[in-house]
C-alpha cells in the first residue's frame, strides 16, 4: 500500500503534458497534482503518533486501504481537473495514514540484531517507489492511456488489503489520548501557507523577469504567506508543550543527533522527489523526448537502488551508521556533479540516466541508514513521536522539491514559447535543468553536513 501511494506521487508527473492538453490547464496548475498530494500526506502524517496509540494498526490499516482504492477509482474516472484533484487528496490521506504505520510496525516488532536490515527495506519503498514512477506513468500512458495508470493499480490493493487485515497483529493495548483540532488546524495553515509561499515566490520571479506590472503584489503576497507559516507553526509548537497529549510530543527534538538526522533525511528526500519531476520534465521539455523515454531515464537507477536500500541497511548493522552513510552520500554527490556536465545542447539525454544511476546508489544505502540512526538516537517510548516527525517533513520535502523545481523550469521557460519557437524554449528549458540541479547538489551536500554532525556530537558524548 505505501509503495503504490508513493509511485503515484512522480507518476503523475510524467502525465503533466497529456493533462495539461486534455484539462486545457497550465504547468503552474497541473503540478499541484503532485505538491496537493505530498502536502495532504505531510498534513496526515503527524497524526500517526496518535493513531498508534487510540485505534489498532488493523483499524488504522483498513481505513488507509479505504481511502487508496477510493482515491484510484476517482482519478480512474475523472471527467475534469477538480474531480483528479479530489482524487490525489483521498490517496495523500491514504498514503499519510500508510507510511508512518509501516514504520511503526518495524520499530515496534522487529528484532533488534536486524532492525538497520528491516528499516532498509522499509525505507526502500520510499526511496524507490518515486524513482519508479516516472518510468511507470511514461511507458502506461503510452500503451494504456493515463486513467487506466490509476485503475490497474486497484487489485493489486485489494490484494495488499486482503493479506494485511489476515496478518497484522497488535502487540500491545491501545489507551484513549485526546485530540487536538486545534493543533491540526496550525499544523495545516502552517504547511498550506509554506508551499504557496514558495509558489507565489517562484510566480514573483517569473512576473519580475517578464516585466509585468503585478510582481510586486504577487511577491508581497509571498511574503505575508511566509509570515503566516511561521507564526502558525511556532504556535504550534508552543502549543503541543503545553498539551498533555499533543499530536507530536516535541520532547523528540531534545536529541541533538536525532535533529541533525532528521534535517538531512528531510534534505535528502526533497532532493529525489525533485529528481522524480525535474528529470522527466527536462527529457520531454529540454531535449524533446517522449514520455516512455522520459519514464525510462530513471528506471535503471531506480532498480538499482531496489537492490542496494536493505544493502545500506546490512551494513548499518554490520559497521555502524557513520561510514555507510557518508560514503554512500559522497558517491550521490559525485552523481549529481556528473549529471551536471551532462545537460547541454550537445549531450545525449541518456547521458543523464548515467549520472542518475550513480545518484540512486548513493541515495538508496544512506537515506534508510539515516532514518534508523535518528531513530536509534531517541528513548523507545518516544519512537511513534520521532517517526510521525519523519515522515511529516519527508512529505513536506517532496512538496517544496517539486514546487523548487517546477519554479527552476518556469522561470527559464518565461517569455519562451513550445509552438512557436522550439529550439529557444528547449534552450531555455536546459538551463532551468541545470540551474534545478545546482540548487539540489547544494541540498545534498548540506544534507552530508547535517549527518557529520549529528555524528560529531554523538562521539563527542
Amino acid at each position: 500500500m505505501a509503495f503504490i501511494g508513493i509511485l503515484t506521487e512522480t507518476m503523475t508527473n510524467v502525465l503533466f503534458p497529456t493533462l495539461m492538453e486534455e484539462f486545457h490547464i497550465g504547468t503552474a496548475v497541473v503540478q499541484w497534482l503532485t505538491t496537493g498530494y505530498l502536502l495532504v500526506v505531510s498534513i496526515v502524517a503527524p497524526l500517526s503518533s496518535y493513531l498508534n496509540h487510540r485505534f489498532t494498526l488493523k483499524a488504522s490499516f483498513i481505513v488507509a486501504i479505504a481511502l487508496c482504492i477510493a482515491g484510484l477509482l476517482t482519478a480512474a474516472l475523472a471527467v475534469n481537473f477538480p474531480m483528479l484533484m479530489v482524487a490525489r487528496i483521498l490517496q495523500g490521506a491514504g498514503t499519510g495514514i500508510a507510511l508512518p504505520l509501516m514504520f511503526n510496525i518495524i520499530l515496534e516488532q522487529s528484532p533488534r540484531s536486524r532492525l538497520g536490515l528491516l528499516m532498509g527495506v522499509g525505507n526502500m519503498v520510499c526511496a524507490i517507489a518515486p524513482a519508479l514512477g516516472p518510468t511507470v506513468g511514461g511507458v502506461g500512458v503510452a500503451a494504456i492511456g493515463w486513467r487506466w495508470m490509476f485503475a490497474i493499480l486497484i487489485p493489486f490493493l485489494v490484494i495488499a488489503g486482503v493479506i494485511g487485515a489476515v496478518t497484522i497483529r497488535q502487540p500491545r493495548p491501545t489507551e484513549r489520548v485526546h485530540f487536538s483540532w486545534a493543533q491540526l488546524a496550525l499544523l495545516m495553515v502552517g504547511f498550506v501557507a509554506f508551499v504557496f509561499a514558495l509558489d507565489r515566490f517562484g510566480a514573483s520571479i517569473t512576473a519580475l523577469t517578464s516585466s509585468e506590472p503585478n510582481a510586486s503584489g504577487v511577491l508581497a503576497l509571498a511574503v505575508v504567506l511566509l509570515i503566516v507559516s511561521v507564526a502558525a507553526l511556532v504556535w504550534f509548537a508552543m502549543a503541543s508543550k503545553r498539551s498533555r497529549d499533543p499530536l507530536i510530543h516535541m520532547g523528540v527534538l531534545h536529541s541533538v543527533p536525532f535533529r541533525w538526522h532528521l534535517l538531512a533525511y528531510v534534505m535528502l528526500e526533497g532532493v529525489t522527489i525533485g529528481f522524480g519531476y525535474l528529470i522527466p520534465n527536462l527529457a520531454q521539455l529540454g531535449f524533446g523526448s517522449t514520455t516512455t523515454v522520459a519514464g525510462l531515464l530513471i528506471l535503471p537507477g531506480a532498480l538499482l537502488g531496489a537492490v542496494l536500500a536493505p544493502v545500506g541497511g546490512a551494513l548499518l548493522d554490520h559497521f555502524g551508521p557513520m561510514r555507510p552513510i557518508l560514503s554512500t552520500m559522497a558517491l550521490a554527490i559525485v552523481g549529481i556533479v556528473l549529471m551536471l556536465l551532462m545537460v547541454r545542447l550537445t549531450a545525449s539525454v541518456w547521458m543523464i540516466c548515467v549520472s542518475y544511476i550513480a545518484y540512486m546508489i548513493g541515495f538508496s544505502m544512506a537515506y534508510p541508514d539515516t532514518m534508523t540512526a535518528g531513530m536509534g538516537a531517541v528513548r523507545t517510548a518516544m519512537q511513534p513521536d520521532g517517526n510521525a516527525m519523519f515522515s511529516t517533513f519527508q512529505q513536506l520535502a517532496g512538496a517544496v522539491g517539486t514546487t523548487v523545481m517546477s519554479i527552476c523550469l518556469g522561470v527559464a521557460q518565461s517569455g519562451r514559447n513550445l509552438e512557436t519557437d522550439k529550439a529557444a524554449f528547449e534552450a531555455a528549458t536546459q538551463r532551468g535543468g541545470r540551474a534545478g540541479m545546482i540548487v539540489l547538489l547544494v541540498v545534498l551536500i548540506c544534507a552530508f553536513l547535517a549527518n557529520v554532525r549529528a555524528f560529531a556530537i554523538r562521539r563527542a558524548r
